[in-house]
């Protein structure tokens, strides 16, 4: 006894009708029909990239920092200057302040730039702020992500479009997603020495990133990596300036401050991370010689601040 037609769906952009006939021993097609439909099965259209606009106060080179985000990131460390409240971002990406920071205090005339753990000024926890205990920085259980205990979403930077809200912290899993997880992630980052960086002539060590596409510069070189420690590439300001240009990234070595003493600028540097780990730690990013990492560090610990903006 033959079997009723039976319809069989194909593929996403073909409906094929199928009309097959049982007979005894035998099975015969009897008819093959195929409609490609004009509504609902439409070829995927290929994925097309946003629009990039030049933010101000930025390297202007977009790195991915999740699957759907990218960010340009702030063309230098974070500064403050007590006496007239102002923010501002480095002129230079290895610029730091270095030793001066401990000269923090409530009306200093110079500028800092190694701050605790969520001093955004935001809940009189001020960027001068130096308290023992770990636990005065931030409610204990939260992140500073997306509240107004992160710098750039609570202050005006001077140089970085003079609005409120317009920059942020990075998160702890988006710098793992920057380092391991975005297209290319371990040939785009090494350790770097630029000469002549520091204010006494002297040369800055620090972290080099390479945005998501990157063409190197003429007469200049990048080896990724920590081979070499901060040899592991070097340059001279001019070759810099090239990197610079086509959206290199550097964050410097610029010390830490552990109450009223700094130690170790242009050795080693830390940078804050958005994310709590307790009640007295929080994510941070460690540079030195022998390599860099994700870590924890006390909340009271003075570290650099380098913003990101999305675009």
């Amino acid at each position: 006894m033959d079997e009723p037609c039976r319809l069989i769906q194909g593929p996403v952009q073909y409906c094929s009708y199928f009309c097959v006939i049982y007979n005894m021993n035998r099975i015969v097609l009897f008819c093959l029909f195929a409609v490609f439909l004009l509504s609902g099965c439409e070829k995927p259209k290929e994925k097309q990239e946003k629009p990039f606009y030049p933010a101000e106060g930025a390297v202007n080179a977009r790195y991915s920092i999740g699957d759907t985000v990218t960010v340009v990131f702030a063309q230098g460390n974070l500064q403050y200057q007590a006496s007239t409240r102002t923010w501002r971002f480095a002129s230079n990406q290895y610029d730091v302040i270095g030793y001066s920071n401990e000269l923090v205090d409530t009306n200093y005339a110079g500028w800092i730039d190694l701050f605790g753990w969520g001093t955004s000024g935001y809940n009189d926890l001020m960027p001068y702020t130096v308290v023992d205990i770990d636990s005065c920085y931030v409610p204990e259980f939260i992140d500073i992500a997306g509240t107004d205990y992160d710098w750039g979403r609570f202050n005006v930077v001077s140089n970085g479009g003079n609005k409120r809200g317009v920059w942020r912290t990075m998160k702890y899993d988006e710098w793992r997603y920057l380092f391991f997880f975005r297209e290319d992630a371990r040939t785009k980052r090494g350790l770097a020495t630029i000469e002549s960086a520091r204010a006494n002539g002297g040369a800055m060590c620090g972290l080099l990133l390479l945005p998501d596409k990157w063409e190197l510069p003429e007469g200049c070189t990048f080896q990724y990596g920590t081979n070499k420690g901060f040899e592991t590439n070097r340059y001279t300001i001019e070759q810099w300036n090239r990197m610079h240009g086509a959206g290199a990234v550097f964050l410097p070595a610029g010390g830490y401050r552990d109450k009223y003493k700094v130690s170790l600028v242009g050795e080693y540097g830390c940078y804050w991370a958005s994310t709590y780990y307790d009640k007295y730690t929080a994510s941070e990013l460690y540079i030195q010689a022998i390599g860099y990492g994700l870590s924890t560090s006390a909340r009271s610990n003075g570290h650099s601040v380098r913003l990101v903006q999305e675009r």
